[in-house]
Formats: C-alpha cells, sequence, structure tokens
C-alpha cells in the first residue's frame, strides 16, 4: 500500500513540477570540480599529477634544474686556504739562517727613557738619615707650639652675655674731660635751613582755602561735557578735529628730544 502511495506521488509531480526555494538551492551540497583528485597528499602544486607514487604511499615534489644546483652545496674557492692546524709553526731553514742588519739591531732596541724623566714615587716615603739626625732651632719649636688664646674677661660667676664683660678702661680715662673741639665733633649734623620734613598724613587746611569761592571761568572749566541721552557717543573715538589739528612751533620745539641723548640707530 505504501508503495502504491509513493508511485501515485511520483506521477503527480512528474505532471506538476514543483518549483525549488531560494533556501533548497543554498542547501545543496556544492559539486565537485572536474579536475579534482581526490586524497591528494603531496602539499606542492605542480603542472600534472605524478604518474605513480613513491614506496611510502607520498607523492613526491619534481624539482627543475636551476632549484637543484641552488640546493648544491656551495664550492669552496680554488685558492682557498684552510685554517692553520694549530697556532705553532715551523719556522723555515731561511728565517733560522738569516743575519739581521745594524739598523734591524738599532729597531729592536727597546726605547730609552728621557734624561729628566723620574719614575714614580714610592707609597712609603724614604726619611734619609741627615733628616733623622737633624735638630730643630729654637724659632722652629716655636712656631710648632699650638696658638694659646687669651682667657676671656667675662664673670665667671655668670652665663656669657654681651653686658657681662669686664671693663678695661682705665680709671684716668673716666676722669678725663673732653676739650670743646672734641664737644663740636660729638655734636649730630645739623639740618640744612631750608630742609623741608615729609609732610604728614593729614594736615590743616587753612581758612583761605575753606572760603575761597571759585570763579565763573573756573566754574565752567570743572563742568563736564553736555551730551544728550541720544548722542552716540564713543569715548575711545579720536574727533577727527583732532586727527587733522596740527602742532604748533612751540609744541614740536617741545616734543623733540635733547640732542644730546639721541642715538643713530645702528645699520647691520
Amino acid at each position: 500500500m505504501y508503495m502504491l502511495f509513493f508511485i501515485c506521488l511520483s506521477l503527480i509531480s512528474s505532471f506538476f513540477p514543483v518549483q525549488n526555494s531560494r533556501i533548497d538551492v543554498l542547501s545543496r551540497p556544492k559539486p565537485i570540480p572536474p579536475g579534482h583528485i581526490e586524497d591528494r597528499r603531496s602539499v606542492y602544486w605542480i603542472d600534472r599529477p605524478p604518474p605513480t607514487v613513491g614506496p611510502d604511499g607520498i607523492t613526491k615534489c619534481r624539482m627543475n634544474k636551476h632549484q637543484l644546483s641552488l640546493v648544491k652545496v656551495k664550492e669552496l674557492h680554488p685558492e682557498y686556504q684552510g685554517d692553520r692546524p694549530t697556532s705553532i709553526w715551523a719556522v723555515s731553514l731561511g728565517a733560522l739562517n738569516a743575519k739581521h742588519r745594524p739598523r734591524l739591531d738599532v729597531l729592536a732596541r727597546p726605547k730609552a727613557l728621557p734624561p729628566d724623566y723620574q719614575p714614580k714615587r714610592p707609597v712609603y716615603s724614604i726619611v734619609p738619615e741627615s733628616a733623622k739626625r737633624f735638630e730643630a732651632t729654637q724659632r722652629l719649636e716655636q712656631l710648632c707650639l699650638p696658638k694659646m688664646s687669651r682667657e676671656l674677661k667675662i664673670k665667671g660667676d655668670t652665663e656669657w652675655d654681651w653686658g657681662e664683660w669686664i671693663s678695661e678702661i682705665s680709671p684716668a680715662a673716666k676722669k678725663a674731660t673732653a676739650t670743646p673741639r672734641v664737644e663740636t665733633l660729638a655734636e649730630a649734623k645739623r639740618w640744612h635751613p631750608e630742609f623741608l620734613a615729609n609732610r604728614t598724613v593729614q594736615w590743616a587746611v587753612s581758612d583761605n582755602a575753606k572760603t575761597s569761592i571759585a570763579s565763573i571761568r573756573l566754574q565752567q572749566l570743572s563742568r563736564p561735557k553736555s551730551r544728550g541721552g541720544n548722542d552716540d557717543y564713543d569715548p575711545y573715538k579720536v574727533p577727527r578735529a583732532a586727527l587733522l589739528a596740527q602742532a604748533s612751533a612751540r609744541i614740536s620745539e617741545l616734543s623733540t628730544p635733547i640732542a644730546r641723548k639721541v642715538r643713530q640707530k645702528k645699520v647691520v
């Protein structure tokens, strides 16, 4: 009964072919190329497959003549000489029987030291016998003595301080009377008659300054320039009249530097 069902299904599919979807096409396995050789064991690419395999069942690479020449070991140069078997070599008979010349004898001598050459001084100095028997003079013994500092004249019962020194002023100096010249020199230097000391931070204002009244001209100059609220005034803008103004001869004279302070520029 099952066989009859499959036969009927195949007949129906032959009369009414079913269209394959994109997923069915992508799910098909990749076809094998026509020149494919199954189970190729060689890892080298060659133009044509080897006729037979080796005794171990593995194909081998075929090399051309140039590859075979590169594989060979590099030959040594015809004039190459190998290393000596030992560092000691035999001296020839000619060298053994050779006679040296006078010039060769001069060159073979060691270099002579200059007449002023002095060898290095030994670590331990050698004291001569004369120095051992030398007797120091009285002046030398005096210089060898350590310097003796005088005792400080301070009170021994208290700690040292600048006011603890013992006075060395003699009684005669204490009772001496100064001469008029010494008293004149001891006086402080006087100020100059026109000397003015620094003005105090706070000073008194005079009554005239308090009761003074400014003149009409002074009041006019003290007033700021009147401008309207709609005036577009820029305090940093220089007016055109000031740009076109020309300085007077006196202003030009005052603005010119002093001749003795003028230096010419150095031209490099």
